[in-house]
């Protein structure tokens, strides 16, 4: 599912887009894993299944966090709480580059204790889809200092508008280049405030409820996007329409507007638009084409476009 890393919003996420972007990891049912990301083998009478449980607890997080870590922190689908947040906003996570604490129960609470350590500074990769941080959450990530971070998912926390005008304004992260936003309702005053992140290029925003107006936005925004995923957003064929008319997406490679209620009108648009030149594959799965639409993209994109 294009973006969304966490599994359990990419399964909420089939009904809206039947294609994939390739950016996260595959969808389906994960091994059970123990607090250091390995497999965790279940006997069929279930004799493993203590063991594997006091693998995932909270206290043997903290004797991992004791020892020399490596450069990646997956902890993953957990559901370890808020006190997740504590125990690592107090480790020494120096090295870490890459963290996966997605689908915890963070809670803003969880955000605040680990977004205010003074040990993120190598993460170039954070991962928190699936915690429900809300707007206080992403003001406390707002407040951090991540020099290098890079690429952000924020999937599925109840983020709002107001969140992402302080996320977007936020100078701590100033070389954020990828950023997903899917399943938060950031409504079109967020796209607007995303225009300040020049930076990004690639951004994720399925089932954000930006409508037409949020596409827009984006048709305006001084943004350089390579990548751009919006199924789920009923752009309708005036949110499409605007897309194609719009220079400053030109340089897109990767486009999906899957489960959009986009027409033959927002399809011969798009097939039209003398922007879209850089288009390697254009996601149009689940909308509102008859052939006439079809055959209109399939003759302006080829096997780039799937339907």
């Amino acid at each position: 599912m294009s973006g969304v890393r966490s599994p359990q919003l990419r399964a909420l996420l089939v009904s809206l887009s039947l294609g994939g972007i390739a950016c996260g990891g595959g969808s389906g049912a994960a091994a059970p894993q123990s607090a250091d990301g390995a497999p965790t083998k279940t006997d069929d009478d279930g004799s493993n299944a203590t063991a594997a449980k006091d693998e995932d607890s909270l206290e043997t997080l903290r004797e991992k966090l004791k020892r020399p870590l490596d450069n990646q922190l997956d902890l993953a689908g957990k559901g370890l709480g808020p006190e997740l947040g504590a125990v690592l906003g107090s480790a020494e996570l120096d090295r870490v580059e890459k963290l996966d604490a997605s689908d915890n129960n963070l809670g803003a609470e969880g955000a605040r204790g680990l977004l205010g350590s003074s040990h993120l500074g190598a993460l170039s990769a954070l991962d928190l889809g699936g915690n429900e941080i809300g707007d206080g959450g992403v003001k406390a990530l707002a407040a951090a200092a991540l020099p290098k971070l890079a690429s952000l998912n924020l999937s599925g926390n109840g983020i709002g508008p107001e969140g992402v005008k302080a996320l977007a304004q936020s100078g701590g992260y100033p070389v954020l280049t990828s950023l997903d936003l899917s399943m938060n309702p950031i409504g079109a005053d967020g796209v607007k405030a995303l225009g300040k992140r020049t930076k990004l290029s690639s951004l994720f925003l399925l089932g954000s409820e930006i409508g037409a107006d949020g596409a827009k936005a984006l048709a305006k925004a001084n943004l350089k996007l390579k990548v751009l995923a919006l199924s789920g957003n009923s752009l309708g064929d005036d949110g499409a329409k605007a897309l194609a008319a719009s220079a400053k997406l030109a340089g897109l490679n990767t486009l999906d507007l899957s489960a959009n209620g986009i027409g033959d009108a927002g399809a011969k648009a798009l097939a039209a638009s003398p922007h879209l030149k850089g288009l390697t594959k254009l996601e149009m799965f689940a909308n509102d084409l008859t052939t006439t639409g079809q055959s209109a993209l399939t003759k302006r994109f080829g096997n780039a476009v799937k339907l």
